[in-house]
């Protein structure tokens, strides 16, 4: 049996760097990410469907399920930052929402893979959403990292 640990470390930094707030979250893991590892498994699905190429913010703070399939309402989208396999069975991803970017009320963040995942929202397959609550200024950046452990349970 695998387990999927999921956790989020959100990282605020105002212009100068410092940091005003850091929070590590553990994100709720979709469905349809359970599906697609299913899918993999019996042959039906390719690894570019599980690729992280988007992150989603909202402002909707409804709590999250596993059969959420959108975002409650997205309203910004970032393409991936960077990513890194730091060990066995580990994935890491890091968005950085820039000064300009994501201004006014974060409520939600999701993670959307596959190729059919673009910059409009709602697009793609929606494998993981955590609620986190900030009003972003113009005047402070975010590093939302996401690290994936898969591990014999």
């Amino acid at each position: 049996m695998l387990k999927i640990s999921p956790l989020v470390r959100i990282t605020v930094r105002d212009l100068e760097g410092n940091i005003k707030e850091q929070v590590v979250l553990k994100n709720t893991i979709t469905n349809l990410l359970f599906n697609l590892y299913r899918d993999a498994l019996a042959g039906d699905e390719t690894a570019d469907e599980f690729e992280i190429n988007y992150l989603g913010v909202g402002d909707d703070n409804t709590t999250p399920l596993a059969t959420d399939t959108l975002l409650g309402n997205e309203v910004f989208r970032k393409a991936l930052t960077s990513s890194s396999k730091p060990a066995t069975g580990q994935y890491d991803t890091i968005f950085y929402l820039a000064p300009a970017e994501a201004v006014g009320a974060i409520e939600e963040l999701g993670w959307f893979s596959g190729p059919l995942a673009t910059g409009a929202a709602d697009s793609g397959t929606l494998i993981a959403r955590v609620l986190y609550s900030r009003v972003k200024t113009n005047l402070e950046s975010i590093d939302v990292e996401r690290l994936d452990s898969i591990e014999e349970a």
